[in-house]
């Protein structure tokens, strides 16, 4: 049921917070030409629902017995930090491993001046593009990025099934500030390469914000041009770009599949909760807003464990619970608030599922809807039916 990703054409990371949208991303998967992440969570996402890796993969097989589903998924440990977490998303059985190298960024790695002789005063051609690294720029790199660098190696060499290949191997360096460079990006690749390391997708830090559950906000013309050139960089090496927070960014969408020609990784995940969120607001509108209030009140707490850019006290407070999920301010904190509404440590979670059970083929409805919009602006073709 579960296998790796595929090395070309279009994967999406679906991922299931509640437990209970499978069924709404199958019915897309059944009639579009893309390799579907059906099971895919981050440690994060697991903590704060109180599931396992197992439980989320037992969610997607039932769903897709239920749902008579006979294509290959594939089963993402998201967003892993530590060995120990790597080692669990393991030997749970995932088929992808997203490395999280957020913390070893700015962690000066005793490799940095063999990385630095390798590069200084050296210039490397990838199609059109010239790439040459003064002291300088080699630096401010390797400032930040020779311990990531340091890390994934580790990495490689510690767990076999990443080494042997038994697992797609995603490495990500988009949970930061600072924009990823072409140098930056090249560098990465290239040290790995010649130390025998293939990865199977990298996410880059794209410039402008991929905020949760809305669209791109930025320079469209710039990420374009930061897009074109990941591409090149990612095609050399002969893996796939990975587009994280991906969700809702229609705006970008056609250049996604227009530079890329159809060849890459985007993730999704707290979109299908917003469909949840959409199901509670249409039939508990009062509930709805106790989890809105609450959303208030934790909203400095949000920011401990997500980069928002959302004030949601500036949301009108004469909005009427369906017209939240269209406010952009109010949509972000929504996006997160599933860190109470599926927490079993609160009281929400009891009443959210009993209202989403009761409601379930309307959400599964709602889920297709929505994914079926983004396939749609990505320009995925339907499948030729039998």
């Amino acid at each position: 049921m579960f296998s790796k990703l595929p090395k070309q054409g279009i994967s999406l990371g679906l991922g299931d917070r509640v437990g209970l949208a499978t069924p709404g991303h199958i019915k897309v998967a059944k009639r579009h030409e893309f390799f579907p992440v059906f099971a895919q969570q981050s440690i994060r996402e697991l903590n704060f629902t109180g599931r396992t890796f197992h439980d989320v993969k037992k969610d997607v097989e039932n769903a897709v017995i239920k749902e008579n589903y006979e294509g290959k998924s594939g089963f993402d440990g998201d967003h892993l930090k530590t060995d120990e977490e790597i080692k669990m998303a393991i030997d749970s059985g995932i088929t992808m491993l997203t490395l999280d190298c957020s913390e070893y960024m700015g962690v000066v790695s005793k490799i940095k001046e063999k990385i630095y002789k390798g590069f200084y005063g050296k210039t490397f051609k990838v199609k059109d593009l010239d790439l040459e690294y003064s002291q300088e720029e080699l630096e401010k790199i390797l400032s930040i990025y020779s311990g990531v660098i340091e890390r994934i190696i580790y990495i490689w060499n510690n767990f076999p099934k990443v080494k042997n290949k038994d697992v797609s191997f995603e490495v990500s360096i988009d949970e930061t500030n600072i924009p990823t460079d072409e140098k930056t990006h090249f560098l990465l690749s290239k040290y790995l390469y010649d130390e025998g390391i293939t990865i199977d997708t990298l996410a880059p830090r794209f410039p402008g914000e991929f905020q949760k559950g809305i669209d791109y906000i930025g320079n469209i013309k710039e990420f374009k041009n930061s897009l074109m050139k990941h591409h090149k960089i990612a095609s050399y090496f002969g893996y796939r770009l990975s587009i994280h927070s991906g969700s809702d960014k229609f705006s970008i969408y056609p250049y996604v599949s227009q530079i890329t020609q159809g060849n890459y990784h985007l993730k999704t995940s707290g979109t299908s909760y917003l469909q949840a969120l959409k199901i509670i607001a249409q039939k508990a509108p009062d509930f709805f807003k106790e989890i809105w209030k609450t959303c208030l009140d934790k909203r400095t707490e949000m920011d401990k464990y997500y980069h928002l850019s959302c004030d949601p006290f500036s949301v009108p407070k004469d909005l009427k619970p369906i017209e939240y999920l269209n406010n952009p301010d109010a949509r972000q904190t929504l996006h997160v608030s599933y860190m109470f509404v599926l927490n079993p440590k609160y009281d929400f979670r009891n009443r959210f599922f009993e209202i989403l059970t009761k409601y379930e083929n309307e959400y599964h409805i709602e889920v297709a809807e929505h994914i079926k919009r983004h396939v749609k602006e990505l320009k995925i073709p339907e499948k030729i039916q039998n």
